[in-house]
């Protein structure tokens, strides 16, 4: 089955029960839950808190977010590579798991003991004995969460679970108002405590797709099993991940902090249509594992699907573009919308690169993964430094859409080839 604009009820429900654009619409709405609620969490405590307070809860929160990034290990996407073909389903969850928090909680003593050197600012933690527990505990279990809703929801095509996890995190909007005796340590709670309910909750949602119990356990078989396919994407995640670390403090180092501001809005709403192919690609990764005979058919409908979707979005950027970002003030409407249109079209040959990530990765091929993602992140960081102190942020678009273009001719030359 094609892709098609649905003509009828029948269609539509047809389209929505295939689990390639099911599971993708529903990763796509826990992306735009999950930034709604972060939207709206600040937004209620600017209101309550004050700047430093905020200022100081985002830079733990930040802390917390890139230790339970790199906890990750590549599982998330070896759990939805491997879960549809293994028996040992409950083995594999719990190995995973247990290494994930162990490795979590070790990045987080290390980070803590050592904050005086990589981040001075950040000796609170330390200081604060509640604040030093908390920090521990929602670091550890922070990447669990991520597993359950990234990786073994995805893996068993229940991506409606990750939607209803991702559900929770409104909690945190009710919470923040009734901390404010406590500063910054209120906000870093509020936030913290809902991936450790949406984690308890996944417990629940994992028992009704198979029967599981959780137990801490490392299983050797498992590990061995996943060891050279989860490296690899822990390597290509974080090449993936690098442009959105480093681009910012690239362009703060080389043209002050208000470009950055105007930057960086850009950059984040341009996030926002990434995520159609990065969601959906994931999906088709699922999929693919399900049945890996209909990976290339597959992957003509996920692109017929993104370019789709993306069309619609685009041409919404660019009509309604600098109204949105009349929200953030006169200025961003002035400085920050010629870099993201050009941003946002880079997300087509985004696109394709991230989609023949999907088919290699269910084809166990890493090698070219960690090509594509190590070629973006280089040539992006690379052209962006050169082209910014000549052109402005205009040259960071410039270098992150030259750097998909370049690497998407190389995977279209290589699927010609083939």
């Amino acid at each position: 089955m094609g892709l098609w604009i649905p003509k009828n009820r029948e269609e539509l429900k047809t389209h929505l029960s295939d689990p390639l654009f099911k599971n993708a619409y529903f990763l796509m709405f826990s992306s735009l839950t999950s930034a709604g609620s972060g939207f709206f969490f600040w937004l209620i405590a600017a209101r309550f808190y004050s700047t430093a307070d905020i200022g100081l809860a985002s830079a733990i929160i930040s802390a917390m977010g890139l230790i339970s990034m790199l906890s990750l290990l590549g599982f998330d996407i070896s759990l939805v590579r491997f879960l549809p073909e293994r028996e040992d389903k409950q083995e594999l969850i719990n190995s995973c798991l247990t290494i994930s928090f162990i490795f979590s909680l070790a990045l987080a003593l290390i980070f803590i003991a050592g904050i005086n050197i990589w981040s001075p600012s950040l000796s609170i933690i330390r200081e604060n004995k509640i604040l030093l527990l908390l920090f521990v505990a929602f670091t550890a279990i922070a990447p669990l969460t991520a597993l359950q809703s990234q990786g073994i929801f995805v893996g068993f095509r229940k991506a409606e679970y990750s939607f209803i996890q991702t559900i929770v995190t409104f909690a945190r909007i009710g919470i923040v108002p009734f901390l404010t005796a406590f500063g910054a340590l209120g906000i870093y709670a509020s936030y913290g405590l809902t991936p450790i309910l949406a984690f308890l909750l996944g417990f629940f949602l994992i028992s009704r797709v198979c029967k599981y119990r959780p137990f801490p356990s490392v299983k050797r078989e498992v590990i061995n099993d996943l060891f050279h396919f989860s490296s690899g994407n822990y390597i290509a995640r974080i090449f993936e991940i690098l442009p959105t670390f480093v681009l910012p403090i690239m362009v703060i180092n080389v043209l002050g902090a208000e470009k950055n501001a105007y930057f960086y809005i850009a950059w984040q709403i341009s996030m926002l249509l990434h995520a159609i192919p990065r969601w959906t690609s994931m999906s088709l990764l699922a999929e693919g594992s399900y049945n890996q005979e209909e990976i290339v058919w597959n992957a003509r409908r996920a692109m017929k699907f993104i370019l789709i979707l993306l069309a619609v979005a685009i041409a919404g950027i660019f009509l309604f573009g600098k109204y949105l970002l009349w929200i953030f003030g006169e200025e961003y409407a002035r400085n920050s919308l010629d870099v993201l249109l050009i941003l946002v079209l880079g997300s087509i040959p985004f696109a394709f690169n991230v989609v023949y990530a999907s088919v290699k990765r269910v084809q166990k091929e890493i090698k070219p993964v960690i090509w594509i993602y190590a070629s973006i992140a280089v040539i992006t960081l690379v052209g962006s430094y050169l082209l910014a102190r000549s052109i402005g942020i205009v040259g960071v678009g410039i270098a992150w859409v030259l750097a998909n273009v370049v690497i998407a001719s190389g995977v279209g030359l290589k699927v010609i080839q083939r």
